[in-house]
């Protein structure tokens, strides 16, 4: 009698063994098509048997001939799982079986194959994972761009310019609007501050890419300098030059371009020109200050280099009591202004020193040997003198 009772238990619950049309594959015959799945984005699924000895034990699943898309895998409960790297269509073979351990000897092992497809579409990848910052007042660009994703990884496709962009979420710097055709981030920004948002690539509702970027908006980089101050051989030079705006003060890479006096260097820690020019000339420059985001501004600048300072004199004849005396002493070098004063003395008789013109003239009255000092200043407190005697004759 028990035997008789088990027997009708088992004709009342065993089935034929089957995959359950649509969920989550749907049955097309001979194919059962389950759904897309795209490269790199997540993908699950999970098989439902019928019959057999289910659902009172658990059915046991494995692929049986073929390949799942790579990237894929199907656990012996059922679930199809993980990324897909690879897009294309996949055709494989599933097995469903019933479970049958000793305490379920009652229920004779069945199994139920069937064929499977699985379609993976490419999909698509923001490249932009960052974007460049902004200038307050200045015209700004870039160009965000995707990939049609065939494979990942390594990731392969294609440049991709149909994809449809949005911002998702977050603030666009004022001045600032995204180009939903063709990705373009473009404008004027009109107020600083750092703008993060979120921008979407899509090619379809289910297939598309999110990226979050910061556009961090600054004023413009400006450099401030004294004017240039005048120079001469010997004479120690020193121009410190200052930046600000951008990512503010200490942030600032200094380059240099063009020539400098021989003797003087220019720290780019500092930003300062130092040192003592060994020749005259005129050296033209142009240094740069960058600061952390790449704004940069430039300073266009001019060092004159005079000759040091000497005294001149024309051939020194002598004066005579009586009559006209003249003498002009000339200078080489320095900067202006210059002046002229009369160290040592005294001068003949008669004679004057024009401190402006450094002109000696007048009329000697009497005859004698006058030996004179004369010492020129210019502008930088350099000093030259000249020792002479003014020989007078009767």
């Amino acid at each position: 009698m028990v035997v008789a009772a088990l027997a009708g238990v088992v004709t009342t619950k065993a089935s034929a063994l089957a995959f359950i049309q649509g969920d989550p594959c749907n049955d097309t015959k001979p194919l059962f098509v389950c759904p897309e799945g795209t490269v790199d984005k997540s993908y699950s699924i999970t098989y439902k048997g019928s019959g057999g000895c289910g659902p009172a034990l658990p059915y046991q699943y494995r692929v049986v001939n073929g390949a799942l898309p790579p990237g894929l895998t199907l656990s012996s409960s059922g679930t199809i799982s993980g990324k897909p790297t690879q897009a294309g269509t996949w055709n494989f073979w599933a097995e469903l079986s019933d479970e049958n351990p000793p305490s379920a000897a009652w229920c004779a092992p069945k199994t139920a194959e069937r064929e499977f497809q699985i379609k993976v579409l490419a999909g698509i990848s923001i490249n932009n994972q960052s974007a460049k910052a902004g200038t307050l007042g200045e015209a700004y660009s870039e160009q965000l761009t995707a990939t049609l994703l065939n494979a990942n990884p390594p990731p392969a496709g294609s440049p991709l310019a149909t994809a449809t962009w949005s911002v998702l979420s977050g603030t666009l710097p004022a001045g600032i609007a995204l180009d939903p055709s063709t990705g373009l981030l473009s404008g004027t920004p009109t107020t600083e501050g750092a703008y993060q948002f979120v921008v979407k690539a899509a090619l379809d509702p289910s297939r598309f890419d999110t990226e979050t970027l910061v556009v961090d908006v600054k004023s413009a980089v400006a450099i401030s300098a004294p004017a240039v101050p005048q120079s001469e051989v010997g004479v120690a030079f020193k121009l410190a030059l200052a930046a600000t705006g951008g990512t503010g003060e200490g942030t600032y890479t200094w380059a240099l371009e063009g020539t400098l006096p021989s003797g003087v260097v220019f720290d780019p820690t500092t930003a300062a020109f130092t040192g003592t020019p060994r020749a005259a000339g005129a050296f033209a420059f142009a240094a740069t200050a960058t600061d952390q985001q790449g704004r940069t501004a430039t300073y266009q600048g001019r060092i004159v280099v005079a000759q040091k300072l000497a005294i001149t004199r024309p051939p020194l004849k002598p004066a005579k009591v009586g009559r006209k005396f003249k003498l002009k002493l000339r200078s080489t070098g320095g900067v202006l202004p210059k002046a002229w004063t009369l160290k040592k003395g005294p001068l003949p008789k008669g004679v004057k020193f024009d401190k402006t013109l450094g002109l000696f003239s007048g009329k000697p009255v009497k005859a004698g040997r006058y030996r004179v000092t004369v010492e020129l200043r210019d502008n930088l407190k350099v000093k030259s003198t000249l020792t002479f005697t003014i020989v007078v004759l009767p």
